[in-house]
C-alpha cells in the first residue's frame, strides 16, 4: 500500500465528507494514475487486476459521484488497520503535515504568588464533620 493514501486516511479525522472525497480523489489519482472509463476498465480487466494485484489502486469513472476503486484485499485490510489504530498526537501532526518553526520557544514565567494558607485547621474540620 501507497504511503501517500494511508497519510490521507490518517489525516481525514474531522474534515468534511466532500473534503475527504476530494483528498481521496486525488490522491487515488497520484497513486493508481488517471481513472479509467468504465469502457477502458472491461477492455483492459485482466490489466487492471494485475495492477491492482501488484499493490496499486484503480479509479473507475470519470465524475466523482459515480467513481469506483479496485483495491486488493491485502490492502484494504491495511487501510481498515490503520483507520482503526488510534493515533498519538505525534502521528496527528505529522499526518495533518506539520512542520515544527525550527526555534525554540520561550515561555515566560508566570507571576509569583504567595502559597495558599489553610483559613482553619483539620481538627476543626474534623469536628464540623462529626456534628
Amino acid at each position: 500500500m501507497d504511503e501517500r493514501l494511508t497519510k490521507q486516511i490518517q489525516g481525514s479525522s474531522g474534515t468534511s465528507k466532500e473534503e475527504i472525497e476530494t483528498g481521496l480523489v486525488e490522491t487515488l489519482v497520484e497513486v493508481g494514475g488517471d481513472p479509467l472509463t468504465v469502457r477502458g476498465a472491461r477492455d483492459t480487466l485482466s490489466a487492471v487486476l494485475g495492477k491492482v494485484k501488484k499493490g496499486s489502486v484503480q479509479l473507475i469513472g470519470r465524475r466523482k459521484d459515480e467513481m469506483t476503486v479496485m483495491i486488493s484485499l491485502k490492502d484494504l485490510v491495511d487501510l481498515v488497520s490503520v483507520a482503526m489504530k488510534p493515533q498519538t498526537f505525534g502521528e496527528a501532526l505529522d499526518a495533518m503535515g506539520f512542520e515544527p518553526l525550527g526555534r525554540r520557544i520561550i515561555v515566560a514565567r508566570g507571576r509569583n504568588r504567595r502559597p495558599l494558607k489553610r483559613y482553619r485547621e483539620i481538627d476543626d474540620l474534623k469536628s464540623d464533620l462529626t456534628m
